[in-house]
């Protein structure tokens, strides 16, 4: 091969790993990202979080994705299916026919409540009904990520890691009549972070979704002191905030703001803003704090 060839080659190889971050968003100590793997087989390799005992999640958004971790534990991962790697630096994936993939990176924090530090082979997830919604949300925030201001950006890390732990614990066979209250919260959570913006979004949708009783789902709210209703709102009242902060929103009026974050009119998202303490929209877009 000659020295044009071999540098042509070189450079092609580079463009395509640097394809491997052409978007990402960071919220706290977690980063997203949307890994891009060119087909032929050519490898892209990431690096992980500086951590030792960091957390990276692939979830393909079509295709399969071979991944290979240091451990050369390979593993195929295809749409509809999450790859956990537990205490990776750094990995290699390549396809075939080419595809794409949300990563997170996540610190060891995230999951100690439900994966031992001592296992280190990489769990592939498969079958849960979580995953697409919460496939839908990181998409949202890789849109819109930059938007979010501080308070925004620390739940929206909140709810990435409980969606973390729910695809992780719905795919490992912890059902619905199995699981403990919190996994239901979480699911729910995740459920509703997901959906807010749809206004047929309903608890009762919310029950269907998880495959438990309207009974079940108050019962596990109500130990936290709300209700499914009451966070349905909530939520959507916490994305309204943030865009009326948003210069970014700006060309839009409060009735198109609310019909965006879920209310059916600016009526209803005046009420629920002072139902959880927020300031007016005219007091928001104006820069007054929030007292919450």
């Amino acid at each position: 091969m000659s020295q044009n060839a071999r540098t042509s080659s070189t450079m092609e190889s580079m463009r395509r790993q640097r394809a491997a971050s052409e978007r990402g968003a960071r919220f706290g100590q977690t980063e997203l990202s949307v890994l891009r793997v060119p087909s032929g087989g050519t490898p892209v390799r990431k690096i992980c979080r500086p951590d030792e005992m960091a957390v990276e999640v692939v979830v393909p958004l079509g295709g399969t994705i071979m991944v290979r971790p240091e451990s050369r534990d390979e593993r195929a991962v295809r749409a509809g299916e999450a790859l956990y790697l537990i205490g990776c630096r750094r990995y290699a994936a390549y396809a075939l026919r080419g595809a794409s993939a949300v990563t997170l990176g996540l610190p060891f924090s995230a999951v100690d409540e439900y994966i031992d530090r001592s296992s280190t082979s990489p769990v592939l997830v498969q079958n849960s009904a979580v995953l697409q919604p919460a496939t839908s949300f990181l998409g949202t925030l890789l849109d819109g990520g930059d938007e979010l201001d501080r308070l925004s950006s620390y739940f929206a890390e909140k709810l990435i890691w409980e969606m973390v732990a729910s695809v992780y614990l719905e795919g490992k066979g912890v059902g619905a009549a199995e699981a403990p209250n919190t996994g239901i919260l979480d699911r729910a959570m995740a459920q509703i972070a997901a959906y807010r913006t749809d206004r047929s979004l309903t608890p009762e949708a919310v029950a269907r979704s998880l495959n438990v009783s309207m009974r079940q789902l108050q019962r596990v709210f109500s130990a936290t002191g709300s209700t499914p209703s009451r966070e349905i709102r909530r939520q959507r009242a916490e994305l309204a905030v943030s865009m009326l902060r948003s210069e970014s929103f700006g060309v839009l009026n409060v009735t198109q703001i609310a019909h965006h974050s879920g209310f059916s009119d600016a009526a209803e998202l005046r009420r629920a803003l002072v139902a959880f303490g927020y300031p007016s929209p005219r007091e928001l877009r104006a820069g007054l704090p929030t007292t919450r």
